[in-house]
């Protein structure tokens, strides 16, 4: 190879050696110095410099390793293989054909050009420069890559914070989902959905239970075969036009069927859900269950036409009363005036005339009066006022008024009220009411010379109970059971007994508004026991009782006084009149208007005013409120005289200033008896 470097002729010869060695299988490794034997020169890269044209201060030779001592040199400069101290160097190895050899290059030291210190420093600047440049492209680079991981940092934050964000949101999202399906589930109506056929695809368990289907069944169904066949085409049709978008939601009763053919009447609301573009997607019906409330609504209006039905007959009641007690008032007053007739005075026969005329107008007009009461009772108007009361003066009066029929028949009336059950509370008047018809049955309808007894006795801490027992016929079990309802005799209605049949039933509702009970114990044969309950009280009030009849007989205290009556019927007119000329002291004027009346008071006032309630030209409740208005008149007591005895208009009266009430027609001694003691509280007049 040495001499192949030296002869260009033998070149081709190399290459020939060189190619057959590479056939043998040698490769030049990486590092390896790359000869190429070329017809003009060998070089150690395809750029490198020819070895013929190295500076002259270089040496150079390739040593074969593997040969003994002193070491073969293959080509190069002599003596290059030992070379002396100082000798600057550079050695390479090179593996060739299986062989190790060595590629020396030498120079002395001091003939290298710009070898001194001089170019040392050079060489150190130059290096210092290359390190400092160095160090600014790792600095640059280190800033690059730190503001490169900032950004890597900064965008895995925000990566993490969009992946918390799109948790909170899905969770939210789970949530929101899962508490719309409780409100679903739980809802008290039913909610369906279908789809735009009407197919059903979702119902909530109100719906299901309402209809008697399951999940499963209920989703193979549509919305038409819910409803009732009746119906049905009815709701295609408003389900095709509400697919078309002719209407925006159907909203109406309807009748739905249940799974085992039952009806039910639901509240249905039904909307289409459509899309961006509106096309019809899905379609929601929500349904309640108003079967219940249709049947509170028809029993509340049936309520409303029986309540307004028990008005009217209330109505018709009053004013049936108010006729009624109009011509009884000039009836039995007229009679009691005949009664008390002595100048001249009537005959026995005529007497007994009047008595009966007097027992059938109190007869009728009891019936009227049981009548309203009972009419009242069942509409709830009637109105009572309970307080404290004595019973042992009340109980000894309603004896008192049923003695004389008791005695015509030998019946002896017998009463005893223990120490601690002589108070209860009640409505004074229609506790009267009541133990006056209780001794009254127990007396017509015993025997003669039989007992009544009245037993009045405390039951608890709480209670007290009147007991009014008979030695009469007795009931049965089964007149028992009919014995509070009312017009109903028992049989008796063809008897020589007067009766009406409503005075129990009046009685028992009385005991029932005052807090107590009316019960009844009775044995064929062996009499009946009538058992009043009322609450206990603690005190004791003296009962109201009757004005005291003191008769025409009795003579006046007071002297002359002067009574203004308004009333426009001349009827009643004249029996005030008869009345009044009982007492001569007292001068009557009567004024037929009521605007007349109202005149005639203010340029003379009178010591008492009798006003009827209902006149031709103006109110009798406007005319008492004039009357209370002026100065002059105001302080003229006003006793109200009507034949309208609802309590409504006795507290509109009672409210606008009258002093009294007193409801055609009436007892005269006790009206009498009323007149006496508010005249006798006014200033006696002279002239």
């Amino acid at each position: 190879p040495v001499e192949a470097l030296q002869h260009e002729d033998e070149v081709g010869a190399v290459d020939a050696r060189h190619e057959g060695r590479r056939q043998q299988g040698f490769q030049p490794g990486d590092d390896d110095v790359k000869l190429y034997f070329l017809r003009d020169a060998a070089v150690a890269a395809p750029d490198a410099m020819p070895l013929r044209d190295l500076p002259a201060y270089l040496d150079w030779c390739l040593v074969d390793q593997g040969s003994p001592e002193p070491a073969r040199r293959l080509a190069g400069s002599a003596g290059c293989a030992a070379a002396p101290a100082g000798t600057l160097r550079y050695l390479r190895p090179i593996d060739f054909g299986g062989r190790h050899w060595q590629l020396r290059f030498e120079a002395r030291a001091g003939g290298v050009p710009e070898a001194g210190h001089g170019n040392a420093w050079l060489f150190s600047s130059v290096g210092l420069l290359s390190v400092a440049m160095l160090a600014a492209l790792l600095l640059t680079m280190t800033g690059r890559a730190r503001r490169i991981e900032a950004a890597v940092t900064e965008r895995t934050a925000d990566l993490e914070r969009e992946a918390q964000e799109r948790a909170h949101t899905e969770g939210a999202l789970r949530e929101s989902e899962q508490r719309l399906r409780n409100i679903i589930d739980h809802a008290p109506i039913g909610i369906v959905y279908a789809d735009v056929e009407g197919r059903i695809r979702e119902a909530n368990p109100k719906l299901r239970a309402m209809l008697g289907y399951t999940d499963d069944e209920i989703i193979e169904r549509g919305l038409a075969d819910l409803i009732h066949p009746d119906d049905r085409a009815e709701g295609l049709h408003l389900l095709a036009r509400l697919r078309r978008g002719e209407i925006a939601q159907v909203r109406r009763r309807e009748r739905l069927q249940q799974r085992d053919g039952a009806t039910i009447w639901v509240q249905m609301n039904l909307s289409v859900l459509r899309d961006a573009l509106g096309q019809p997607q899905r379609l929601v019906a929500v349904v309640e269950d108003i079967t219940e409330h249709l049947s509170l609504q028809e029993a509340e209006r049936g309520r409303a036409r029986a309540e307004s039905a028990s008005r009217a007959k209330s109505d018709f009641l009053s004013r049936i009363s108010h006729e009624l007690r109009t011509p009884l008032n000039a009836m039995l007053g007229f009679a009691q005036l005949l009664e008390l007739e002595r100048d001249p005075a009537l005959l026995a026969h005529q007497k007994e005339w009047t008595v009966q005329i007097l027992h059938a107008g109190w007869h009728l007009l009891e019936m009227i009066n049981d009548t309203l009461d009972l009419s009242r009772i069942e509409s709830g108007t009637l109105r009572l006022e309970t307080a404290p009361i004595d019973l042992a003066p009340l109980l000894r009066l309603c004896v008192a008024m049923i003695e004389p029929a008791a005695g015509r028949r030998g019946i002896l009336v017998h009463e005893h009220i223990e120490p601690d059950a002589r108070a209860v509370c009640a409505d004074a008047t229609r506790l009267k009411q009541v133990l006056t018809n209780l001794l009254s049955n127990a007396v017509k309808y015993n025997v003669d010379n039989g007992r009544v007894e009245v037993e009045v006795r405390r039951i608890d801490a709480d209670t007290v109970e009147i007991a009014v027992s008979d030695t009469g016929p007795g009931l049965s079990a089964a007149q028992q059971d009919e014995l509070f309802q009312p017009f109903n005799r028992l049989g008796r209605e063809h008897g020589s007994i007067e009766g009406t049949g409503i005075g129990l039933v009046i009685s028992h509702g009385l005991a029932e508004l005052m807090g107590g009970s009316l019960r009844v114990r009775s044995t064929p044969g062996q009499g009946s026991t009538f058992m009043l309950s009322l609450p206990r009280a603690t005190r004791v009030d003296s009962a109201p009782g009757e004005g005291a009849d003191t008769g025409t007989s009795a003579a006046a205290l007071y002297h002359q006084r002067r009574v203004h009556y308004v009333e426009d019927n001349a009827t009643n007119a004249e029996v005030m009149r008869g009345i009044l000329a009982q007492r001569p002291q007292v001068q009557l004027e009567v004024s037929a208007l009521g605007l007349d009346g109202l005149a005639a008071i203010r340029a003379h006032p009178p010591d008492l005013i009798l006003l009827d309630m209902h006149l031709p030209d103006i109110d009798g409740l406007e005319l008492l409120r004039h009357l209370k208005r002026d100065i002059d008149t105001a302080a003229i007591p006003v006793v109200a005289v009507s034949a309208d005895a609802t309590a409504a208009r006795i507290n509109e009266a009672i409210a606008a200033g009258a002093l009294h009430y007193v409801t055609k027609p009436f007892s005269l001694a006790s009206f009498l008896a009323l007149i006496d003691t508010l005249l006798e509280a006014a200033d006696t007049r002279f002239g």
